[in-house]
């Protein structure tokens, strides 16, 4: 009887032991689990966040072009009223998607006009049709879209420089693992194509934008 409780003793104290050696093995596995977890969470994080700023850059350069386009498409109004009026519909047509491709067609639209918007000759033509209230009041709608495409593009073009390293620096580093594919596609869409775009095309737009509102600035 004594040796049977001894027996059983000893197997209790190895039970105990061996849950000992145990435990801390899956502690540090749990450990090493929720660290995982945190570091999958915070890339998620940081990936949205550029994600959003890069929407905003995109929605700020958009609305620089659909500015300047209005401030363009009143000047040729101003110009020849009938041509002017032929633009403003066609640009009514195009204004209606989102994306690279409509934005594309935005700023190639806008090209379009630069010449006849831009041109140091133009002052003295606007000199004898800018008489009347009504001619006033579209010069101030030229200059207040002038204006507000020059300081939007300004500003989308400087942050889209900066995003594209971010974006192309996170894609590249271990944080980006274990992010979901619609996340690193959506960034992805935006470094290798959208802000590429606006960085490439932005600072021309953005100096003729300057250009209307600092001609349109001495008839107000």
């Amino acid at each position: 009887m004594k040796i049977l409780r001894s027996r059983m003793i000893l197997l209790c104290l190895l039970v105990a032991a061996s849950m000992l050696i145990q435990t801390p093995a899956a502690s540090a596995f749990g450990l090493k689990d929720l660290s995982s977890a945190a570091d999958t969470a915070k890339g998620a994080a940081e990936g949205a966040s550029l994600l959003d700023r890069a929407k905003s850059v995109y929605t700020g350069f958009y609305d620089s072009t659909d500015n300047l386009i209005d401030a363009q498409t009143t000047v040729m109004s101003l110009i020849d009223p009938e041509e002017g009026a032929s633009l403003i519909s066609k640009f009514g047509n195009m204004d209606s998607g989102s994306g690279l491709s409509t934005l594309s067609k935005m700023v190639g639209f806008s090209e379009s006009m630069d010449a006849a918007t831009t041109s140091p000759s133009l002052t003295s033509k606007l000199t004898k049709i800018i008489t009347t209230p009504g001619s006033m009041e579209k010069a101030k709608k030229v200059y207040d879209h002038a204006s507000t495409a020059y300081t939007s593009g300004n500003s989308s073009v400087s942050e889209a420089k900066t995003l594209y390293t971010e974006i192309k620096n996170f894609i590249a580093s271990p944080s980006a693992k274990g992010l979901s594919e619609s996340l690193l596609s959506g960034l992805g869409e935006y470094s290798d194509k959208i802000l590429p775009f606006i960085i490439e095309n932005g600072p021309e737009r953005v100096q003729s934008a300057a250009k209307i509102a600092e001609m349109f600035k001495g008839f107000l």
